[in-house]
């Protein structure tokens, strides 16, 4: 076995058994040899874990880069109300400003608050920061829904309640 398929091993066995999950691109890197880029072993990594059920999304936080780990189906740790709820701020962020106020997201969410918002801070969807008075939604969350990402419009939502 070569140094690149060594890597490729120690990256997707780092990957799978981390308990988030999810994993910043700076710590993969001191895995990797000074001949090896990332880049080249990432590939066959994101090929090693789509064949055993997988997928690997990187997405960016706080201007560092992240992989995550994602299986196809639902989180059975998130409700379908928390789903909608996710799904909606994400859409609001999307739209409006990735930095959403934490007293704004408070009075939109005011019945939702304890049982949906809060959960989903806890599980570590979304991230609070007091000090700046804002909610960010978290590369776990991003990954979640990445497969409709890009679908998720704000209008898209409001039509589907507006037909409820």
């Amino acid at each position: 076995m070569n140094a690149h398929d060594d890597v490729v091993k120690k990256i997707a066995r780092v990957i799978l058994t981390h308990p988030q999950k999810m994993i910043r691109e700076e710590d993969l890197m001191y895995l990797c040899e000074e001949s090896i880029q990332l880049d080249d072993v990432m590939i066959d990594v994101y090929t090693y874990l789509k064949n055993v059920g997988f997928d690997l999304v990187k997405t960016s936080f706080q201007e560092q880069k992240y992989y995550v780990l994602i299986a196809e189906g639902k989180d059975d740790q998130i409700t379908p109300s928390q789903y909608g709820s996710l799904a909606l701020i994400m859409a609001l962020a999307k739209e409006i400003d990735e930095n959403m106020k934490i007293e704004d997201l408070k009075e939109i969410f005011s019945e939702a608050w304890t049982l949906d918002i809060k959960p989903l801070i806890e599980k570590d969807y979304l991230r609070e920061f007091d000090e700046l008075g804002i909610i960010k939604i978290t590369p776990l969350a991003k990954a979640m829904f990445y497969s409709v990402h890009q679908d998720l419009k704000l209008q898209n939502l409001i039509d589907i309640f507006k037909n409820k």
